[in-house]
């Protein structure tokens, strides 16, 4: 499985409530392309392997309900079946406390997959997301 990481966006974590006892500061949405020549499924909601890293700090992306743009985003999970060398796009989000860091994605056997994240928005992807950060959907 080819997995590449085309964009990320951050957004006020509290930006549906502001109330909430969230740790981190920010909703990051992070957009992947999947590409296999084989197909396969690239992760079970049971074992989350998508999280986000700092030195000493992490998180995982379980189920970030409170992003702004939660519920907004149709067919778009990190958690899906791809077909054989068919692309297959996904947006993931976290919770984070600061932005930058690294994103990482570990695979069953323990291989990890690290990207260095810039601290600004960038790339492409994130829009099926992103666009819906205004609206309480």
């Amino acid at each position: 499985m080819q997995v590449t990481l085309t964009g990320i966006a951050y957004r006020d974590a509290f930006a549906k409530d502001k109330t909430l006892p969230l740790t981190g500061k920010y909703a990051l949405a992070a957009a992947f392309t999947m590409k296999s020549a084989t197909g396969g499924t690239l992760g079970e909601q049971m074992d989350n392997h998508i999280k986000w890293a700092r030195g000493q700090e992490m998180t995982e992306a379980w189920d970030y309900t409170d992003a702004p743009w939660q519920g907004c985003i149709d067919a778009f999970t990190p958690y899906a079946t791809v077909k054989a060398n068919d692309e297959y796009k996904a947006i993931t989000d976290l919770n984070v406390p600061v932005k930058g860091g690294k994103l990482l994605i570990e695979d069953d056997y323990g291989n990890i997959a690290r990207w260095a994240l810039p601290e600004a928005d960038t790339g492409t992807g994130t829009e099926p997301a992103t666009k819906f950060t205004t609206q309480n959907c």
